[in-house]
């Protein structure tokens, strides 16, 4: 089905936390509704997302989302289509993601449904990518080749579309005063900063650092970890900080927005995710000219090409880490050499301008 005007387009995510995925998400919102797009947000009540669309000052429709197949939810996801008649549905998660597409099928006027895919885990169930969406949109070619890999599955159905960010807006937020408890205690702390902001969750790879770092500070004393995120995994670091008596050599921040004000400090900012379908914060370091390590796994050679635009090293791998790291601190020119590169590449790939223009292009296309 093709869709020859946009004018309503209902954003859902059912997920509690605020990530990545979800500020690209509100992101997207504000530069649709720029365009005189009506836009709204589909979300749990009391979630963190649900806090920071009303800060933003977007629509917001309060939907449980307890279960996939949560009748109260799609009844409630049925008359808000009904009622609101958006031409397009764009969902995030696992349980938004079903109920918007069963309500949508209950509806007089089937909207067009998209789902942002971020993961793939798991084997690809042909079902759901071929009927439950028209089209599932998935942020790099890595991703889009895990699920591709059931042969049964339309390829065109399986689009590729690189998240956006408004770099200006970068620019300026990194003009900006940090916090003042961090501030201070960058000012007590004094040091070469390593900057790693992720949400605090295994496959990140904080627990990995600490001990990668615990081995670099007998030559590199100066060397400081700041971690800006929130998560489950907070508990289990902090604990490790303690163990390897680290307490003055990291800094947890908790959730930091916007982060580019601390990206700007750091002498490298690191991604050592031991799976990643993209990533987000090393394109935000890059398009500051702020040197880059990464992980090469998954989705992040997309963003990063090693000794071209950034260091990437093997995932867990602890002599490859800990040689990436040594060689980026004690080339500190050619590093920002790399981030000049990568500025150039990252500016070109990764703005908003171009990701809102794909989408909406997909959003009105037929692919059948």
């Amino acid at each position: 089905m093709a869709v020859e005007a946009i004018r309503r387009i209902l954003f859902s995510e059912s997920s509690p936390r605020l990530g990545g995925q979800e500020l690209q998400l509100l992101q997207q919102m504000e530069v649709l509704a720029r365009r005189e797009i009506q836009v709204k947000l589909a979300c749990r009540p009391g979630s963190e997302i649900h806090g920071a669309a009303l800060e933003r000052s977007h629509d917001v429709a309060l939907v449980p989302f307890r279960s996939a197949l949560h009748l109260p939810s799609i009844r409630i996801v049925r008359r808000l289509l009904t009622d609101w008649q958006p031409d397009v549905v764009v969902s995030h998660s696992g349980h938004d993601a079903n109920i918007c597409g069963l309500a949508a099928r209950l509806t007089p006027r089937r909207p067009r449904l998209i789902r942002a895919r971020t993961y793939q885990h798991g084997v690809p169930h042909a079902w759901t990518y071929n009927w439950l969406a028209d089209l599932t949109l998935v942020p790099s070619e890595d991703v889009r080749s895990k699920i591709l890999q059931n042969s049964r599955i339309d390829p065109k159905r399986i689009q590729l579309l690189y998240p956006g960010l408004d770099f200006d807006q970068i620019a300026l937020q990194a003009a900006q005063p940090l916090p003042g408890s961090i501030d201070s205690w960058l000012s007590t702390h004094p040091g070469r900063l390593i900057v790693h902001a992720a949400m605090l969750r295994p496959e990140k790879g904080h627990l990995f650092m600490l001990d990668v770092l615990a081995g670099l500070l007998p030559d590199f004393p100066d060397l400081r970890y700041v971690v800006a995120g929130d998560g489950e995994q907070r508990e289990a670091i902090t604990a490790r900080v303690q163990a390897l008596g680290l307490r003055e050599q990291v800094l947890l921040t908790g959730m930091l927005h916007p982060v580019a004000p601390l990206l700007k400090r750091a002498a490298l900012v690191i991604m050592p995710s031991f799976f990643e379908p993209l990533g987000m914060a090393q394109i935000e370091a890059l398009s500051m000219r702020i040197p880059v390590v990464a992980s090469n796994v998954d989705g992040i050679p997309e963003t990063v090409t090693d000794f071209e635009t950034g260091l990437l090293a093997k995932p867990g791998d602890f002599q490859a880490w800990s040689a990436a790291l040594r060689w980026g601190l004690d080339h500190p020119q050619s590093m920002d050499a790399m981030a000049a590169t990568g500025r150039s590449q990252v500016l070109a790939k990764f703005s908003i301008v171009t990701n809102i223009e794909r989408f909406l292009a997909y959003a009105r296309a037929d692919l059948r």
